[in-house]
């Protein structure tokens, strides 16, 4: 088996030499884990022989405790403690697993979506590494139809934790980041869960479930919203007009739609969400009361980790942002001139960020009466996502350097989500996950949609790929529904390149609505109601009445994934009283599909065609998961 991760490894070099100013000598601590370390429960044989490599600029003792749980995991509890009597900074921690069984080349590895967008699920031959060949929520090894070896991790409170598969083991690498350990204080690794399931659906369903417990989540909220957005056809450039505009048409469109949210624009400037453009009569008060009085509910969007250099909050409190090794505030700069055309970070290690975004949220949800909240480009509260788009910064300073970038983001999603409150609701966007769960109410699975057919597929497979963490972690949002092509468009369409000018046939604009039914509970228009065509319209109603499925398996799930355009094509989906089955054909030429363990026989499908088909026959959907 190949060990080709030299480059992902490099980025770990780079991302630990970036968080010192100051050189330190790095003391490796290695402990290897035999039943002496298990402390509650014999180590089965499958997981013996455990490493765990701790470097730090001073001792650091380990202890570790792996336990078996009645959910058929094996939990690995590893303490890191500082028994001396001088702050101890960590630089990085190895913990290597080794695989009982010997792996082959022509084994398959299945690696979880980390993100949104950018690390969807990346299948392949355990012996064609990639660059992209790790997550940080889980690894899974397909041995053989009924033999798996998997590890998840179910926290992400201090470190992330990355998954990798090298030579004949699951190998766990985080970077310390210099998180300072002061005298007599120990702290856990993130909990991770071990297993050699029979049946990968089950182990993904019951990882969602675990982590799920491990966080505290008991419910979701039970919610179905659907509406229009403002984002997709308008971007920054719509006012009051366009909204009213659209609100009427949707309501003519579809008399039970819901909502109405109003995306990034809105505001004076980013960073001062609690002041709307001077160009909205009455304020996104006022839209609020619109809105409200049409039978709807308001939601508006924000960026939750950045403002601009234009911004009052920037101008009267620099200190509340990240500065990066020479004390200057991290700016990445998004075009030469302009506004809003800059991006600083708000750093939550300092109160008076935490006390400014409670603030904002404070006044939209109480003065502006708002109380549907969309909070953008959550991955800006880690350190890597901020330096890799800025070239001159090597690290990060924040107002309190003794804890880690996981640490902090958590502590702006802790006020975030106490501002906005247990009433409203609150969608995350554009996130690493791990460190949002528990925070949030919905969670954008998927990156941003674009009204092309070519980036449907895509979109499946980012979006159906976390589906066990949809309906128990949190609500998976899939982004809006857009079907319009140039036909449907007007002069105030948005000017970027993949958003107007399209050709998006009807058969093509009804696979993503064929898609949407059977995934998620925010279903959002993003086109302008009143230029698009009727057949066109007539699709939002179909995908709104379509009952919110409350689960959802890509069963082809080992066939598809080789990259991120290779997108499911047999979705099985379950609501609390039907099952549905989706195919997909996202080729070029027509396709038969057997589904009579479904009772459907065989269903031939055109190229660039969807069918979603409801289940009579008397099997469960567990039996039939296995029968297709």
């Amino acid at each position: 088996m190949k060990n080709n991760h030299s480059s992902f490894l490099k980025k770990l070099k780079q991302l630990n030499s970036r968080l010192y100013i100051k050189p330190k000598v790095w003391i490796s601590f290695i402990l290897i884990i035999g039943t002496n370390a298990c402390i509650q429960s014999e180590i089965p044989q499958e997981w013996k022989g455990i490493t765990v490599n701790v470097k730090a600029d001073k001792a650091i003792e380990t202890s570790q405790n792996v336990t078996s749980e009645e959910n058929g995991f094996y939990r690995l509890d590893i303490t890191l403690s500082n028994q001396g009597s001088e702050i101890v900074s960590i630089d990085s921690i190895e913990i290597r697993i080794p695989i009982s069984q010997s792996l082959t080349n022509d084994m398959n590895v299945a690696f979880g979506s980390s993100c949104m967008g950018q690390r969807p699920v990346l299948v392949h031959k355990v012996g064609e590494n990639q660059e992209n060949s790790y997550s940080y929520m889980y690894a899974m090894v397909k041995m053989d139809a009924d033999h798996y070896a998997f590890i998840g991790s179910l926290s992400w409170r201090i470190f992330i934790p990355t998954f990798t598969l090298e030579d004949n083991a699951f190998v766990i690498r985080s970077s310390g980041e210099g998180r300072q350990l002061k005298p007599g204080e120990t702290i856990h690794y993130e909990q991770i869960v071990l297993s050699r399931p029979s049946d990968w659906q089950e182990v993904l369903d019951s990882f969602g479930s675990a982590i799920a417990k491990e966080n505290g989540i008991d419910q979701l909220k039970d919610v179905d919203f659907s509406g229009w957005a403002s984002w997709d056809y308008y971007a920054y450039n719509f006012g009051v007009e366009d909204i009213y505009e659209n609100m009427e048409k949707l309501k003519e469109i579809a008399p039970t739609a819901n909502l109405i949210q109003i995306d990034a624009g809105w505001y004076a400037h980013r960073g001062d969400f609690a002041q709307s453009r001077p160009d909205f009569p009455g304020g996104m008060e006022e839209v609020a009361k619109q809105i409200k009085a049409a039978g709807m509910i308001p939601g508006v969007w924000i960026d939750g980790f950045r403002a601009n250099t234009d911004s009052e909050v920037f101008k009267n409190h620099p200190e509340y942002f990240l500065r990066d090794q020479d004390g200057n505030i991290i700016v990445r700069q998004m075009r030469p001139e302009g506004p809003d055309n800059t991006r600083i970070y708000f750093d939550y290690t300092h109160p008076g960020a935490r006390a400014h975004m409670a603030e904002c949220i404070r006044i939209i949800r109480e003065e502006m009466g708002i109380t549907y909240f969309k909070v953008d480009f959550m991955r800006f509260g880690l350190n890597d996502e901020i330096l890799r788009f800025c070239p001159k910064g090597t690290s990060i300073r924040p107002y309190d350097p003794s804890i880690t970038d996981v640490e902090r983001m958590r502590l702006g999603l802790k006020v975030i989500s106490e501002a906005v409150g247990p009433e409203n609701y609150l969608l995350g966007c554009s996130a690493v996950f791990g460190p949002c769960i528990s925070f949030v109410d919905g969670m954008r699975t998927g990156g941003d949609i674009n009204p092309r057919f070519e980036d449907f597929s895509e979109r499946v497979l980012a979006n159906a790929g976390n589906s066990y963490l949809s309906g128990k972690v949190f609500n998976g949002d899939t982004d809006y529904l857009v079907f319009r092509a140039a036909e449907d468009e007007d002069e105030t369409v948005a000017s970027g390149n993949t958003k107007h000018g399209g050709s998006m046939t009807l058969n093509e604009a009804q696979m993503w609505a064929d898609f949407n039914k059977l995934y998620g509970n925010c279903r959002l228009s993003g086109d302008k109601l009143s230029t698009l065509r009727p057949e066109r319209q007539a699709l939002l109603p179909e995908v709104f009445n379509f009952p919110v499925m409350d689960k959802t398996v890509p069963l082809d799930f080992w066939q598809h994934g080789k990259d991120r355009k290779d997108g499911y094509e047999i979705l099985l989906a379950q609501d609390a009283e039907d099952i549905y089955l989706g195919i997909f054909n996202w080729s070029d030429e027509a396709k038969e599909y057997d589904l009579t363990a479904f009772g459907s026989g065989v269903q031939a499908l055109y190229a660039r065609n969807s069918k979603v088909l409801k289940y009579s026959g008397s099997l469960s959907f567990e039996e039939l998961s296995k029968a297709l």
